[in-house]
């Protein structure tokens, strides 16, 4: 099932039941919260997480917000535009939902995130500290850089290293133009210096965006080989015996 909360904040999906259940915050890619992402959100609620989907682009005008796959000049507008403190906003306030939801445990709630939401999933483990206990970015762009590509992205993400608590799980294509791969060193080396947990996975045939199906990048090989490793990464980590107090 699902319902809009605070019209243009965040989409749900609940898994049914009485039980107490863990939290996702899905991260949306630059083309916005679109049917891929309704999908999705269903498919994490049936294997039993309640599931917030922001809408990063709420502050935009109604015509820009859901942007086609094959308009890549509006969704690349969309991001330049997005800013990283109003981002942050929004993710804070799905968080407080989830955190006070009495059908929510509190102390289980994670981030995965795909292309700019993933850069946002990684940033979220450092600006929310113990309240994530695991972030999974797929293909994020510009965590291991200095500087954001776009103008609105003013947070260094490895400089939040430090305040990591959750554990990690980085999934990549070796063929992504846009991530090279001394992007994906330079995140795997400040994580190891910082004693973080993490796993980084490279899909040596896969490009930028192989997870989503209704993009013409898709790759199916690589996307069934990982989706079986997030959600062994998901129940792993946010199953009630890796419940920590924070």
């Amino acid at each position: 099932m699902g319902e809009w909360i605070e019209r243009g904040l965040a989409f749900k999906e609940s898994p049914a039941g009485d039980r107490k259940v863990p939290g996702i915050i899905l991260l949306m890619e630059a083309y916005g919260v679109n049917d891929h992402f309704r999908r999705l959100a269903a498919r994490l609620a049936g294997w039993g997480y309640a599931v917030l989907v922001p809408d990063l682009y709420r502050r935009f005008s109604e015509e820009r917000r859901v942007v086609a796959y094959t308009d890549r000049e509006t969704a690349m507008a969309n991001l330049s535009a997005l800013q990283d403190r109003d981002a942050k906003e929004d993710i804070s306030r799905c968080l407080e939902i989830l955190r006070n939801d009495p059908r929510v445990d509190r102390e289980r709630i994670g981030t995965v995130g795909f292309c700019m939401g993933g850069r946002l999933a990684f940033l979220s483990a450092g600006w929310f500290g113990e309240k994530i206990k695991a972030a999974v970015p797929f293909y994020g762009g510009g965590i291991g850089t200095p500087k954001g590509f776009f103008p609105g992205q003013t947070e260094v993400p490895l400089s939040l290293v430090p305040a990591i608590r959750a554990d990690l799980l980085l999934m990549y294509g070796g063929k992504d133009d846009f991530i090279p791969e001394e992007e994906r060193k330079a995140i795997s080396g400040a994580l190891s210096a910082a004693g973080r947990s993490f796993r980084m996975e490279v899909f040596p045939e896969a490009g930028h965006g192989f997870f989503c199906e209704d993009r013409t990048v898709y790759h199916k090989d690589s996307a069934d080989r990982a989706e079986p490793m997030l959600r062994e990464f998901l129940d792993r980590h946010l199953s009630p015996s890796s419940s920590r107090n924070g």
